[in-house]
């Protein structure tokens, strides 16, 4: 319900087409414009071109490692952290469509992207992605030092966005919530199915 509620709420906020030029979400990105440097821009693009990558290869690893070891659960954590990631990736690839967000450089064209992302920008898939993976891996593996980093490269994956200049904050927020509520919603829908299964394997009583 939490999720529902504040996803509802950055929608409202994400909805204004284009956003004021004198907001807050455009004073913070200006001030981010103004701290870019070269190396800074070649690590974020690159953080931006491997993001998917990087999702994906956390499953990856594990089911890798599963099948290695013969460790069954290995294998299933691999496959819904990998169902998370496209649940959240079709939810935000529909929200973007419906929404229609343009990205801050079409909406104002004295503020300078560094890279020409013709979609659209609300909400942010690259987060989306990343918190989907973090959330999905850190439900199945909830240990501080699995979630400091996956929540933190997450984190840090949103804010390459905002530095790049191809998303508003919001755009990142709602990211971090799509992708972290898909997690939650595969998990549950999951758990759902599994119950489902068990409950048709368990033998009617004897007469």
């Amino acid at each position: 319900m939490k999720y529902k509620i504040i996803l509802c709420l950055l929608i409202l906020a994400g909805s204004h087409c284009p956003a004021q030029q004198n907001n807050w979400e455009y004073r913070m990105l200006r001030s981010l414009e103004k701290k870019r440097t070269n190396s800074g821009i070649r690590f974020h693009k690159t953080m931006s071109k491997v993001n998917g990558v990087f999702c994906l290869a956390v499953p990856a690893t594990l089911y890798t490692t599963g099948l290695i070891n013969k460790e069954k659960s290995l294998k299933e954590n691999a496959l819904f952290i990998t169902e998370s990631i496209l649940v959240s990736s079709a939810i935000t690839w529909s929200m973007k469509k419906v929404i229609n967000r343009q990205r801050p450089a079409a909406a104002d064209p004295t503020f300078t992207a560094v890279l020409d992302n013709r979609n659209h920008s609300f909400p942010s898939g690259h987060t989306s992605e990343a918190f989907s993976m973090a959330t999905s891996l850190g439900l199945k593996y909830p240990k501080w030092y699995i979630l400091v980093p996956a929540y933190g490269y997450a984190a840090f994956s949103g804010y390459s966005r905002l530095y790049l200049g191809v998303h508003y904050p919001t755009d990142v927020l709602a990211g971090a919530v799509a992708g972290s509520g898909s997690a939650w919603l595969t998990w549950k829908a999951n758990q759902w199915l599994q119950r489902k299964h068990d409950r048709k394997k368990k033998p009617a009583p004897a007469l």
